[in-house]
């Protein structure tokens, strides 16, 4: 009887741990993923005429590559913010945002374009 209870105590507690690390590995994933989608909306914006930046915040998500729905992340949602700190520079921010089970996380990521 002591053996069962063991064994079933100790089945349990590995059950635990296998589903932490799945946990864990998922919310890797999603990262990786957000971290990617950031990065190919920043690219395309790069390649984009400077003059052609829209100013704001939610904006450029007509452009190829920076859609607001992207696609393998649990309710993903991306945003693009551009401002122009002075006449030849903008600041462009990409943010990706999805539902985990602790709440949204999000993956920003910024980069300049200059006009010279």
């Amino acid at each position: 009887m002591l053996a069962i209870v063991l064994f079933a105590v100790g089945t349990v507690a590995a059950m635990e741990v296998f589903h932490r690390a799945q946990v864990g590995s998922d919310d890797g994933e999603y990262v990786f993923r957000a971290t990617n989608l950031a990065q190919q909306c920043l690219e395309t914006l790069r390649n984009i005429v400077f003059g052609s930046l829209t100013v704001g915040s939610g904006v450029m998500g007509s452009v190829t590559g920076c859609s607001a729905s992207p696609s393998g992340l649990p309710s993903g949602s991306r945003s693009v913010t551009v401002t122009s700190t002075n006449a030849d520079l903008k600041q462009i921010t990409v943010t990706v945002s999805w539902a985990a089970p602790g709440g949204t996380t999000n993956v920003v990521l910024q980069s300049y374009r200059s006009n010279i």
